[in-house]
């Protein structure tokens, strides 16, 4: 079988087309690891509509494994990989609608930078506040929302990049969060213009190198939905969200990695 590697600001994925539709959590977790496997944040299957869902705008839908094999409604950079594979194999045009389990997605390339990348939009539709917490941890206290961007992320705006170092690098603390709320974690610091922000995926269960419903839940977080955000992710890829009427939009760069045949 033939599968392509892509990467969108960080986070990388494998992906391929098929008109059939099956369980591969199995073959997720065997493919996504890097040690033994091809490597990457997760798995992305496309395919055709089913005939009940003929009647709704979208080119294709697809199914989408974390590494650990956990199925997930949506992931906002595998989304804008998934637009370019499209585009690359001749399944959709440069803007077009594909189904996700969160529902409808639209992407849109707008601009290629050379055959193997692209600067790619994605809507990632609406948000909502889920509640706000306070956690403790070795004498400090910090501040956390709750924040649903079609899968949960909980968000902690710090007032320094010493703090911001502090609690990116307490992997424990990450985890016991990750579990006792079962979402995402985001940890962020906001500086003048830029804010950089570094998640713990829920499925992953590691710090990924970016993460775009986490960007876009950071974003929320700052409830300042006045002009367009740069987040800065551990990759340092740029990603670009702004808000119209509470719809996020989440925009940077996605490239083409590599095509791999597999004995499968």
């Amino acid at each position: 079988m033939l599968l392509s590697k892509y990467c969108a600001s960080g986070n990388d994925f494998l992906i391929f087309h098929s008109l059939v539709s099956t369980n591969r959590s199995e073959m997720a977790i065997k493919l996504c690891n890097r040690f033994y496997g091809i490597g990457a944040d997760g798995l992305v299957v496309l395919l055709p509509l089913s005939a009940e869902e003929q009647d709704i705008d979208a080119a294709y839908k697809w199914d989408f494994y974390n590494s650990d094999g956990s199925v997930a409604n949506m992931c906002g950079n595998a989304s804008r990989a998934v637009s370019l594979y499209a585009y690359h194999h001749k399944l959709a045009p440069i803007k077009h609608s594909f189904l996700s389990k969160a529902g409808v997605i639209v992407t849109e390339i707008k601009k290629i930078l050379n055959p193997k990348e692209a600067y790619i939009q994605s809507k990632l539709g609406t948000y909502s506040i889920k509640g706000n917490f306070v956690e403790y941890r070795r004498n400090n206290v910090y501040e956390f929302e709750l924040i649903e961007m079609t899968i949960p992320h909980l968000v902690c705006l710090v007032s320094s990049m010493k703090d911001y170092y502090t609690l990116i690098a307490d992997i424990e603390f990450l985890a016991q969060l990750r579990h006792k709320y079962n979402a995402n974690v985001n940890i962020a610091f906001r500086d003048s213009d830029k804010t950089y922000y570094t998640t713990y995926e829920r499925g992953v269960e590691a710090i990924t190198q970016a993460c775009g419903t986490g960007a876009s839940a950071v974003y929320v977080a700052m409830h300042d939905f006045s002009q367009e955000r740069i987040l800065i992710p551990p990759s340092k890829e740029v990603l670009k969200i702004y808000a119209v009427n509470d719809e996020i939009y989440c925009s940077g760069i996605a490239r083409k990695i590599c095509d791999c045949i597999l004995d499968w």
